[in-house]
């Protein structure tokens, strides 16, 4: 059987939020699925560079790289194609924007609080990133200042 190979990127992008930190995940179908934004890497578009557009499309807002967590990768079915995709996650710092500008290929983008947000991811792979960026925020308290929530967003952090 031919494997087709996909390199995506990604990132966990987390802000303070009071004496913890809040994440965007995104959500797609009904009932919600939520993951963390990722997507292909483009020609001549680096690893970085993708999370960044990837991140800002699927989630509406923008984010600065802070460091890269965790290579994962995992094998799928799609068209009777077997395919293996290699996903680099990064540890993001929210600068700006809001959840509802999301674009056409999520159902929903919001704000979970980090603890919340390990118990929601659907895959497994993902929830490991979660610790990652648990471990590195713990070690590196000021990588993220404290920040209000954009407006608009407040709605979203019900979970």
């Amino acid at each position: 059987m031919r494997i087709k190979f996909e390199t995506s990127a990604g990132g966990l992008v987390v802000r303070r939020h009071g004496q913890g930190y809040s994440c965007l995940l995104i959500g797609r179908g009904t009932p919600r699925i939520w993951s963390l934004p990722k997507g292909h890497v483009e020609p001549r578009e680096t690893m970085e560079q993708a999370a960044i557009r990837e991140v800002r499309e699927e989630t509406g807002c923008w984010a600065e790289i802070i460091t890269k967590l965790s290579e994962i990768s995992y094998y799928f079915f799609q068209n009777r194609a077997k395919h293996k995709k290699a996903v680099t996650f990064y540890l993001m710092r929210y600068l700006s924007g809001k959840t509802e500008n999301h674009d056409h290929e999520v159902d929903e983008a919001a704000w979970f609080p980090l603890s919340a947000a390990k118990r929601t991811l659907k895959y497994v792979n993902e929830k490991r990133v979660i610790d990652l960026a648990m471990e590195c925020l713990e070690r590196e308290q000021p990588l993220i200042p404290e920040s209000l929530p954009a407006a608009g967003d407040l709605a979203a952090e019900h979970r």
